[in-house]
């Protein structure tokens, strides 16, 4: 295990001998890389925190996860994506089967509601 001093020397040699001493590049700014890293492979919360050495999951997830716009996008998408399959599947129907579709998917939402309910 390397010390801290150790291990700084090893970051300011590696920052001359590639010239980005003046980039502004700390062990902080590493470990948010890292962490930003983790996030957008969607790896669960509760390991970053244990790898990162936190305490409590909440630090690790107001402090060391940046939203970007992809997440957004992907957020959107991921309802939109839902939403279209089901207005495709009703598209085509009459009324009285209309009814019927539209009982059967609420069913089905109230169902994953109560799932990720238990879930969370």
């Amino acid at each position: 295990m390397r010390t801290y001093n150790g291990t700084r020397i090893i970051l300011d040699r590696f920052l001359k001998d590639n010239d980005l001493q003046d980039c502004d590049i700390h062990f902080h700014t590493l470990r948010h890389t890292y962490s930003n890293t983790l996030f957008e492979a969607e790896q669960n919360p509760k390991v970053i925190q244990q790898l990162l050495g936190h305490r409590d999951v909440k630090t690790t997830i107001t402090t060391y996860n940046s939203v970007d716009k992809s997440y957004f996008d992907k957020a959107k998408s991921v309802f939109n994506d839902q939403y279209q399959v089901e207005q495709e599947s009703i598209a085509n129907i009459g009324d009285d089967e209309l009814d019927e579709e539209l009982e059967r998917l609420l069913k089905k939402k109230e169902c994953r509601r109560k799932q990720k309910d238990f879930e969370m």
